[in-house]
């Protein structure tokens, strides 16, 4: 199988029920320059269903605007933009010609494929921020820090959040503030647990062999 088959069979896989064409387009764009094999996974692992939809989005806008350029044309005698030699009296008749716009279908599909693309880009932004959230206050309380010190808190995107907490509990801490102990583990609870019983029969087994040495 060549580069283009191996793509466009993952993406069948993948996104089961999307229509070949789609698909095709896709498969067509990515293999381009592509010899190495072993990238195919990768490649089809790379392609999210956004990636879909935005393509199908933008081949069904470019069918509607292509359509309309077209129709204009033959109407007022055009071709690439640039009008068509006809007889003296035909140029006359429609020297007083109105341009028409966009077919009113047209334009709406072009901004239903808008509306989508603006949604899928919301969403995908609101995703990333929630899972930027939860990162931030994994962090935080692993330091210590209390949840009310991180609202309308802005931490730029790059950050290192172990040392950008690191050095927030160091300020904390020189300005007086008291950090509640954090609850133990269960891991910890064990370990505690174990070095106590440790300690205790060390403890029976010194006083043996006092007993025995008097």
């Amino acid at each position: 199988m060549t580069i283009f088959e191996q793509i466009l069979a993952g993406l069948q896989q993948k996104f089961a029920g999307v229509d070949t064409a789609t698909l095709t387009r896709i498969a067509t764009k990515k293999a381009e320059g592509v010899t190495d094999e072993t990238k195919v996974t990768s490649i089809v692992e790379g392609i999210s269903f956004q990636d879909v939809m935005q393509n199908y989005g933008d081949f069904r806008a470019g069918q509607a605007q292509t359509s309309a350029v077209s129709n204009y044309e033959k109407k007022h005698g055009l071709k690439d933009g640039k009008p068509i030699e006809e007889p003296e009296e035909k140029k006359d008749e429609k020297k007083d010609e109105k341009k028409d716009e966009v077919p009113a279908w047209a334009q709406a599909l072009i901004d239903s494929n808008k509306s989508l693309s603006e949604k899928l880009s919301t969403y995908e932004a609101e995703k990333a921020q929630a899972q930027r959230n939860s990162q931030i206050s994994a962090v935080a309380k692993k330091y210590g820090i209390p949840e009310f010190m991180l609202k309308d808190r802005n931490i730029p995107e790059k950050t290192d959040l172990d040392t950008y907490f690191k050095d927030m509990k160091q300020d904390m801490s020189n300005s007086g503030f008291q950090f509640s102990k954090a609850p133990e583990t269960a891991e910890q609870k064990q370990e505690k647990e174990a070095s106590e019983f440790a300690k205790m029969i060390e403890a029976d087994t010194k006083s043996i062999v006092e007993q025995q040495n008097k």
